[in-house]
């Protein structure tokens, strides 16, 4: 093969490994969904008044096999933040509609999942199930509210 020919086979490999590789991370873009909480809640460590929320699965759309992935929780405000690492989980039937689940022990309310409209693969966050209170009588009480996704970041 002729020398100068080399540089450009290389060229084209490169250009062709680049555009490959942005066609398969534009399929994976974050997912931004928005809701009202009206009540506070806690996420890893902090804690969150009632408000308007944003929720973003940072690296993209879960799906069934994958095992963990990172969700960012922000005021509407951008005053409050934090970003946690979760577990994907599944459920059976697709949820109709965006939605974020919570789970109320004792005297508080602690973010749990998180669920993309007809994905049956979703965000499951860590809950330190009886942290909240000493009193094992008391139940747990999943609570969900629906979202709606952000424009122009799906």
């Amino acid at each position: 093969m002729n020398r100068k020919a080399l540089p450009l086979i290389a060229l084209l490999i490169a250009l062709f490994g680049i555009a490959t590789s942005s066609a398969v991370a534009q399929t994976h873009r974050k997912v931004t969904l928005q809701a009202s909480v009206p009540f506070g809640f806690v996420v890893g460590n902090r804690s969150f008044p009632a408000g308007s929320y944003i929720f973003e699965m940072a690296t993209g759309s879960p799906i069934v096999s994958d095992k963990s992935a990172v969700l960012v929780v922000r005021s509407s405000e951008r005053k409050l933040y934090a970003a946690v690492a979760t577990d994907v989980t599944a459920m059976d039937t697709a949820p109709l509609a965006h939605k974020v689940e919570f789970v109320r022990e004792g005297g508080r309310v602690y973010l749990a999942k998180v669920w993309r409209e007809g994905n049956s693969a979703g965000l499951n966050l860590h809950v330190a199930h009886g942290a909240a209170t000493q009193d094992d009588s008391e139940e747990s009480e999943v609570l969900s509210i629906n979202a709606i996704p952000v424009q122009g970041a799906m």
